[in-house]
């Protein structure tokens, strides 16, 4: 196996799947001999989806322009395969490039991988070509379900909704679950966002659709129980309430957590989960939020037993979520008490109560542990206990890392080991700058099962979807609006 370290190494490094060493991918490279990716160049494409070449032809069109190569489709597979839907080899020479693959999944990876790979012809003034190393590639992600995070804040441009959605595809994450923080745009219910919501049904329609193209779902998020101020907490903003306080019977006195004993909280709730849902083109998962919540206090839901009304609360929703065809996802850390000895170090938000739910709450529940490493977030570990504790239990689990790149590939070889079911990078308000190359590119690797690698590849990366947007405003450019903050200049000048 050649693996020169250079710039040329650095960009072929750049998405996670086919680095050095990971226990799935075999990847041999000569970075000295770069063959044709142009025009003169025939893709052939094995894969028994007939709409696998008709998609790559597309798509070759529309990166490479009147450069693109030409696409020949052959149902039969030659290469030898690694198990799974999504495993792809592909081969690069003087004859030309060849993609085997099972599914148009598999395709579609290895096109990405290739679209990393390839950089302009060198010499002229402007671009007359382009050109691909001779390599020879065979891969397939470590864990099935591989999501990113994504929060739709009011402070968010769309666009910078769009291009995270789109490099995730490019990094080869096939989920992407979107948490809305006021700013979903509800027919149904229309008071339940800021003024002038960017997060229209339209342009999630819109986002559904480039995803499902690219192969990358999006799952919508309502945060069922805590956060139902849909605003951070250290703000004391309110989405609803500040605007609109004739709504305050839905919520809890403070209004962090929704009144779940009030009939008319269920029936909202469940709307906008039906909703938001078919809007998201009925994905076949649906989040529930349901962290950092606080004990009930108002006179209604004290008569009931904490555990006995957030379960039912919970598990209602969670069997309505099914009756539509999808399965409930939950933030996990309101079912591990705080104080417990056994989760010193890991996250655990809950009470001796609401603890008891990891013993009733129906198991075909998604359980997304987060543990973040706080206190120390150059972490490095090899085993996630409150991860085992739920996969023990019988819930199927997700790991969820958030800034600590040192945890991702453990975390994720953790997840594999005991078969939990995937794997989401959190992003939260640090979706911009360098915290955003970090995550996204430590967490593909972990997610593909290789070594993470950094270099300029995440510059390119985001360059190429920018391209495919049509960018043409500076602010969405780069990984920051700004360069210096808006008056900096004006003001120290």
């Amino acid at each position: 196996m050649k693996t020169i370290l250079s710039i040329s190494m650095a960009i072929a490094l750049a998405a996670s799947a086919f680095a050095a060493g990971g226990p799935n991918q075999k990847f041999t490279c000569d970075m000295k001999t770069y063959v044709p990716f142009d025009a003169t160049t025939t893709v052939t494409v094995e894969c028994p989806d007939p709409a696998a070449a008709k998609w790559l032809g597309s798509h070759l069109a529309e990166w490479f322009g009147a450069y693109a190569p030409t696409v020949k489709a052959a149902a039969a597979t030659s290469a030898a395969l690694p198990e799974g839907d999504e495993a792809y080899a592909a081969t690069t020479d003087a004859d030309g490039v060849k993609i085997s693959a099972n599914t148009l999944a598999g395709v579609r990876w290895a096109s990405y991988t290739l679209r990393q790979l390839v950089i302009a012809k060198r010499g002229t003034f402007k671009t007359e070509g382009y050109i691909v190393p001779k390599l020879s590639i065979t891969d397939r992600p470590h864990l099935g379900f591989r999501a990113v995070h994504l929060c739709w804040f009011p402070e968010v441009r769309p666009a910078q909704i769009e291009r995270a959605i789109r490099l995730a595809a490019l990094l080869k994450f096939n989920y992407a679950i979107i948490e809305p923080w006021g700013m979903y745009g509800s027919e149904k219910h229309p008071w339940w966002h800021w003024p002038n919501p960017t997060m229209t049904k339209a342009e999630v329609s819109r986002l559904v659709a480039i995803g499902k193209d690219l192969g990358i779902t999006l799952i919508p998020q309502l945060n069922a129980y805590g956060h139902a101020t849909s605003a951070r907490g250290c703000t004391q903003k309110h989405a609803m309430l500040d605007l609109q306080p004739e709504y305050e019977p839905l919520f809890e006195p403070g209004g962090w957590n929704w009144c779940i004993s009030n009939p008319e909280t269920q029936r909202v709730l469940r709307e906008l989960i039906a909703e938001m849902h078919e809007n998201f083109g009925n994905p076949p998962f649906f989040h529930l939020g349901c962290d950092e919540a606080d004990p009930q206090t108002c006179p209604e839901c004290v008569k009931t037993p904490n555990d006995v009304l957030v379960c039912r609360h919970i598990t209602g929703l969670a069997e309505f979520v099914k009756s539509r065809g999808a399965r409930a996802m939950i933030w996990h850390d309101m079912l591990l008490e705080r104080g417990d000895p056994r989760w010193k170090g890991f996250v655990h938000h809950g009470t001796k109560l609401t603890a008891t739910l990891a013993d009733t709450l129906p198991k075909d529940v998604i359980i997304c542990d987060w543990q973040y490493s706080y206190g120390d977030m150059k972490e490095t570990r090899k085993d996630w206990p409150t991860m085992g504790y739920f996969k023990e239990k019988g819930f199927p689990v997700a790991g969820c890392p958030w800034m600590n790149a040192n945890a991702m590939k453990p975390m994720a070889d953790y997840i594999a080991k005991i078969g939990g079911f995937g794997f989401i990078e959190t992003t939260w308000h640090h979706l911009r700058g360098a915290d955003w190359q970090k995550m996204y590119m430590s967490a593909a690797y972990a997610a593909w099962g290789s070594p993470v690698s950094h270099g300029v590849s995440f510059q390119r990366s985001l360059r190429m979807v920018g391209h495919d947007m049509k960018i043409a405003d500076y602010l969405d450019t780069g990984h920051l609006n700004y360069q210096v903050p808006p008056g900096w200049w004006v003001d120290n000048n």
